[in-house]
């Protein structure tokens, strides 16, 4: 694949899986990101100079709305030259009521370490408790 039709690739992932953006839960849609990781390669992004790595994160942050919790699950492309224009995610975050969980995240950045990535993640109380109010997926430019 490459990286430009992730978007479009990962939802084609998702559906095959029977699931949708709308209605995709925490664990499933965290799952089918590290399963279409773990299956699609892009072509045009260097693993060896990180260039599709993974990025799950989760926090409390006010965006102007008011707090919410969110959940998230980002595969980062770095084509090129890796400079700001270049660097491209496909993220998927789950939106939740505020929570105490304190904010942090942990990076995957080889499929080698997939299975101690994937273990983490499944084992966090983010993953595990977390029920979405609303699920949003985005893939647009880093910088």
């Amino acid at each position: 694949m490459k990286s430009a039709d992730a978007l479009h690739e990962f939802e084609r992932f998702l559906k095959s899986r029977g699931a949708s953006v709308n209605s995709v839960s925490v664990p499933d849609g965290i799952d089918a990101m590290i399963e279409f990781y773990r299956d699609t390669r892009a072509d045009d992004c260097a693993l060896d100079s990180d260039g599709d790595m993974l990025l799950f994160q989760w926090g409390t942050y006010d965006w102007g709305d008011g707090p919410r919790f969110e959940v998230e699950i980002t595969r980062q492309f770095i084509r090129d030259g890796g400079e700001d224009e270049d660097i491209w995610q496909l993220s998927l975050t789950f939106v939740c009521s505020p929570t105490a969980i304190a904010s942090g995240n942990r990076w995957c950045a080889m499929p080698s370490d997939l299975s101690e990535f994937a273990k983490f993640v499944r084992s966090h109380s983010a993953y595990v408790a977390s029920v979405p109010l609303q699920v949003e997926l985005n893939f647009e430019p880093a910088g």
